[in-house]
């Protein structure tokens, strides 16, 4: 099949590995010249650690897979591009009023015939698909980071979803060797809807100084069988991420359970982003041996704490 893949994010190349090695042909744009730029080593560098998970690689396997990718500066090359294609697969980052945007300029100048995806892993399908123009052949296919070493995706109709687009996604989605399974379409789907409390009740515990990152973590690997601990997880996901999706789920919800800790809006405001910045909830400059900060600066004791400028420094 053909893809056409709008957004070259972390999870945009995740997907576009994953098409490549599943043989899969792949046209890629993003508005970010310096993410398109960084596409063919991000995804080269993913097939080599995917094809050593899995057993197999083969000499110049993961090179030949970049091959069959075409990343296009230029929107209307890729329109053009995406018009002969099975599938446009939008991975934008969270933003709803972006994305429909996106949507309403772009799906109108494809082929009735072309499915959509969306890599949303928050947002209402219904409100995306209608602003694509083509409910019924609209769908969430949401993947977990990274792509293509990890099977499971959630798979989300809406309420004017065909049958024949549900089950076209599913047996699409058994081919490329992942694991779909169905989520209901609401605020955060079934992963994020569990997950996102516990990951901002963990940053309010850090922000209140009682815990530490270094403690927070190890107790969830050791006794929950977490592979790498809350905090880690967020730095790759990236603390924009979470803030982004946070904010979105809980204007979709009202509930409070999802609103942003303070601590969560200053880092982001510090530019404390994670593994991609350099630091956040670790201190990155060592990638292979990442060290847990304190984060002293950031607890809240008092109301002066709360209402404070938080200075931007290097503090590690």
């Amino acid at each position: 099949m053909k893809f056409a893949v709008m957004g070259t994010g972390v999870m945009g190349c995740g997907w576009i590995t994953q098409c490549v090695l599943s043989g899969h042909v792949v046209h890629a744009y993003d508005a970010n010249a310096d993410s398109r730029a960084a596409v063919a080593r991000i995804c080269e560098k993913l097939a080599g650690k995917a094809a050593k998970k899995f057993n197999f690689d083969q000499p110049g396997y993961a090179q030949k897979a970049i091959k069959k990718i075409t990343t296009h500066a230029k929107k209307q090359d890729f329109i053009e591009a995406a018009q002969r294609c099975d599938i446009f697969f939008e991975i934008i980052f969270e933003d709803m009023e972006l994305k429909c945007a996106v949507l309403a300029e772009i799906l109108p100048q494809l082929p009735p015939k072309v499915i959509f995806w969306s890599n949303t892993s928050s947002l209402n399908i219904d409100v995306l698909a209608e602003a694509g123009g083509r409910p019924e052949r609209s769908i969430v296919t949401h993947g977990m980071n990274p792509v293509p070493l990890m099977p499971g995706v959630e798979v989300v109709p809406g309420v004017k979803t065909s049958a024949e687009t549900l089950e076209f996604t599913r047996k699409a989605l058994l081919d490329m060797k992942k694991a779909p399974f169905l989520a209901p379409n609401i605020p955060g789907f079934w992963v994020n809807r569990l997950l996102f409390p516990q990951m901002l009740d963990a940053i309010r515990l850090l922000e209140s100084g009682k815990i530490q990152v270094e403690d927070g973590d190890v107790g969830l690997t050791t006794c929950l069988g977490h592979p790498q601990g809350a905090f880690k997880l967020y730095d790759f996901a990236s603390t924009p991420t979470i803030l982004r999706v946070a904010l979105e789920m809980f204007k979709a919800s009202d509930d409070p359970r999802f609103y942003p800790p303070l601590m969560l809006v200053r880092m982001v405001k510090n530019g404390e982003f994670g593994a991609s910045s350099g630091k956040g909830f670790y201190d990155w400059r060592d990638p292979r041996n990442p060290r847990p900060r304190k984060l002293a600066e950031y607890i809240i004791s008092s109301a002066e704490n709360m209402t404070q400028n938080v200075i931007k420094k290097p503090v590690f």
